[in-house]
């Protein structure tokens, strides 16, 4: 038997839909009140309460909790905030979350779904390492962990005098050693003191080529 839905209720699911296709989440209870016009947050809570009763959402309860029923299409995408630029090299760019975007990722290319975030690289001191055969090189995107156990041989993205800037971890006696590696033989290890761990933002766990470089 075919649901019927108002049509303010079809309404609120194509909005969701688009919104998930433009930007890869799903769209906040005030956006969807000023989208739709809505007085108030509960008279948008009615319609997808109603929408999840007839089985078209199925809402989590989170942030943005919202996912769309049946349609695979939306729900295998991952919505991964873009916060900046970190450097692949000295580190000079002030690290301030400048949200910039959203990459859309399929899920299955990465183990974990949640407590992620992207950011691009800039400079080339890391342009000879590679995440799965992909290089860590100028305009591309890292895909950064934000708690996760950090080992010997990670790549990290780190957060030194107010400034990003994505290197190699190591732990060597007392000191922290982030290194660089780079065709470019002017970079050189930055030295910290072995309680400096705090200053590590998260691990890189991925990385995806910018293909409009």
């Amino acid at each position: 038997m075919q649901v019927s839905i108002t049509e303010k209720q079809e309404q609120t699911l194509n909005f969701i839909r688009d919104y998930f296709l433009d930007k890869g989440i799903a769209p906040s209870l005030s956006e969807l009140q000023e989208a739709l016009e809505i007085s108030t947050k509960r008279g948008v809570v009615s319609h997808l309460e109603a929408l999840e009763r007839k089985g078209f959402i199925i809402r989590t309860g989170g942030a943005r909790g919202i996912q769309i029923q049946g349609e695979e299409h939306y729900e295998y995408l991952i919505g991964i905030p873009i916060l900046g630029y970190a450097n692949a090299g000295t580190p000079l760019a002030t690290a301030q979350e400048d949200y910039i975007g959203t990459l859309k990722v399929d899920s299955k290319l990465l183990k974990k779904k949640s407590d992620l975030f992207s950011v691009i690289i800039k400079g080339d001191s890391m342009n000879k390492h590679c995440l799965d055969k992909v290089p860590l090189s100028n305009g591309n995107y890292v895909i950064v962990e934000k708690e996760s156990e950090i080992n010997d041989g990670d790549t990290i993205l780190a957060i030194i005098d107010n400034s990003a800037t994505i290197k190699i971890f190591k732990k060597q006696n007392d000191m922290i050693i982030l290194y660089p590696n780079s065709y470019n033989s002017t970079h050189q290890p930055i030295y910290l003191n072995k309680d400096r761990e705090d200053i590590i933002n998260g691990k890189v766990v991925a990385v995806f080529q910018n293909p409009t470089l």
